[in-house]
């Protein structure tokens, strides 16, 4: 009889020793659990990049040039929207002096915004890239001085910026072109993709 009693009290010791373990784990493993969704979410709220290019030629000049010369603007901002990486690639063009992003609607001449390209020199025929690098707010000018980036992006956005490659022969521009938002960069953008939209524009 007292060899049933002591093990009945050392099974029921045992049972809530279990009990409080098991009261014990459940909490920190929610926690836990609660802690990994906080973190998945933080890492899922991030600033969207943004891609804009520009395809320029002669015919987009106003007035019109009469020209073989072709031209690639491709902008990508950063995360933050603090700065806007830029490429621009030309082809059977010679004697440039300079390349600018200009505001202003298709058809119509505007001020310079941001200086993307200067030479002292013409420069020789270029088939390739002809300036790369990153726009800051202390590179702007124009009715952008003393703005910010989100300003000219909104500028481009709006349809009311345009990239053009000066010459010597053409000292007001040989090639221009209207700055948008490209079509692969409406994919990554919208699909949070930072990476594929600075690859789309050749980052």
């Amino acid at each position: 009889m007292n060899i049933n009693r002591s093990a009945l009290i050392i099974a029921f010791v045992v049972t809530a020793l279990i009990i409080a373990t098991l009261a014990t784990i459940r909490p920190q493993s929610t926690t836990a659990a609660t802690s990994a969704a906080v973190t998945t979410g933080e890492g899922k709220s991030s600033a969207q990049q943004q891609a804009f290019t520009a395809t320029m030629t002669g015919s987009e000049e106003v007035p019109p040039k009469n020209t073989k010369a072709t031209g690639t603007a491709t902008f990508v901002s950063s995360t933050d929207g603090s700065s806007i990486a830029y490429k621009i690639r030309v082809a059977s063009i010679k004697g440039v002096t300079a390349a600018h992003i200009h505001s202003g609607s298709i058809g119509k001449n505007g001020p310079i915004v941001v200086a993307l390209f200067k030479s002292a020199s013409p420069t020789s025929t270029i088939n390739g890239l002809l300036s790369q690098g990153t726009i800051t707010s202390a590179n702007l000018e124009g009715p952008l001085k003393g703005k910010t980036i989100p300003d000219l992006i909104r500028l481009i956005n709006d349809g009311t910026a345009y990239a053009n490659v000066h010459t010597q022969q053409n000292p007001k521009g040989e090639i221009r072109g209207q700055i948008s938002t490209s079509a692969s960069a409406s994919a990554s953008t919208s699909g949070g993709n930072s990476a594929s939209a600075s690859a789309s524009a050749g980052y």
